[in-house]
């Protein structure tokens, strides 16, 4: 590891980039400011550990997305018209892309990437993995749980973000030392936002005197948007609106979606992916942005909707009660059957007035420098 005032070279490693999410960029930017010198890459390849780029850290992000497996074609069949042909073709492509056969491919990955990640180890450097999510989203199958718990164990430091967090990696993993608590960054000035309350709902076609329920981003089941829609349907007042934006997790979800949405006019479903630059249109809009996860380890959408001063509805889950408290939202028991439509209502009579900047100044405590330079003191 660097020796004391020495630069370290970090490799911050993220499948995810900065379209989807500017968190690894603005992490980058953070650790720059801390005088660290860092390279953002999405594979760790083998010259990325060797000459005098080695770095003296890896710091790994989001393992649900890594060098996953691509669907295997059958190129030179593609344009098979006999019956023979077109049959070794089907049997092919769905034998080789088997849910079995893509869990040894997944699994194969991950391996390799351990691997690689202990010969690092045994040259002297080290492993940072932030903890995005303590579960790999879908449960992605056998493979993503064994790389997870494996790369959780051979960490030479666990980056969380919070309290919460820390806690269920060592009920679940056992692993208590080497974890830095350091909070998630803000997303202040990482997106445009320069169209007011007025402009967006006209964008939007939405009425100006609406109290307006958002929920942005990807639309996934473990986000509880279905009982969301149900809590939301049997409140009255046609004063209301839930606009729900972002890409569903599949067709089939989405139609799923849509059914429960069908019938009440006050819903909107935008089904497809929201733009950087049209982010501000929808949290601009909100009164509120609702979160209902059902699960959750890392709080970027709430510290995403403060950002615009935006209030939050969430459950009494994760990090959730540290960030909604007071004129930033609103919290429910998750085991209640009746409390999420309660916080819905109560949300529609609260007093928000001037709560948006007070969010914002609130949120401003979460700078990416200061998270840079706890980091670096981090890596060791």
């Amino acid at each position: 590891m660097p020796e004391e005032h020495h630069t370290p070279r970090v490799l911050l490693l993220s499948a995810v980039g900065t379209r989807i999410n500017p968190y690894v960029g603005l992490l980058h930017d953070g650790l720059a400011a801390a005088g660290a010198d860092v390279r953002l890459v999405d594979q760790l390849r083998p010259a990325d550990l060797t000459g005098g780029a080695r770095p003296d850290v890896i710091h790994l992000h989001w393992l649900d997305h890594y060098d996953l497996p691509q669907a295997i074609l059958f190129r030179g069949l593609h344009g098979a018209t006999d019956l023979p042909r077109r049959v070794l073709r089907r049997l092919l492509k769905t034998g080789c892309n088997a849910p079995p056969v893509y869990q040894l491919r997944r699994w194969w990955r991950l391996r390799r990437l351990v691997v690689r990640l202990r010969g690092f180890q045994a040259m002297g450097g080290r492993v940072v993995y932030t903890i995005h999510n303590l579960d790999p989203h879908g449960d992605q199958g056998p493979a993503d749980r064994w790389g997870n718990a494996g790369v959780i164990r051979l960490a030479d430091v666990l980056h969380v973000h919070d309290e919460s967090t820390a806690r269920a990696v060592a009920e679940r993993f056992g692993r208590r030392a080497g974890v830095a608590v350091i909070p998630h960054g803000h997303y202040l000035d990482s997106y445009p936002n320069h169209i007011d309350r007025a402009a967006a709902r006209t964008h939007l076609s939405l009425p100006a005197n609406a109290f307006l329920y958002v929920t942005l981003g990807l639309l996934r089941p473990y986000k509880g948007l279905e009982a969301l829609l149900l809590a939301f349907r049997s409140l009255p007042g046609q004063d209301l609106a839930l606009l729900l934006a972002g890409k569903p997790e599949s067709d089939g979800y989405g139609a799923a979606l849509a059914a429960l949405a069908s019938g009440d006019p006050r819903i909107r479903l935008q089904t497809g992916f929201v733009p950087r630059e049209d982010v501000q249109i929808y949290l601009n809009a909100a009164d509120v942005c609702v979160l209902p996860y059902r699960q959750i380890t890392t709080s970027g959408a709430a510290l995403l909707a403060f950002s615009f001063g935006v209030p939050v509805i969430a459950p009494a889950l994760g990090a959730f009660p540290n960030l909604v408290e007071g004129r930033r939202g609103i919290l429910y028991d998750p085991a209640d059957p009746v409390g999420l439509p309660r916080a819905l209502a109560q949300a529609r009579e609260a007093d928000w007035q001037g709560a948006r900047q007070e969010i914002r100044d609130w949120v401003g405590q979460f700078d990416w420098a200061e998270i840079g330079r706890r980091l670096v003191r981090a890596y060791g």
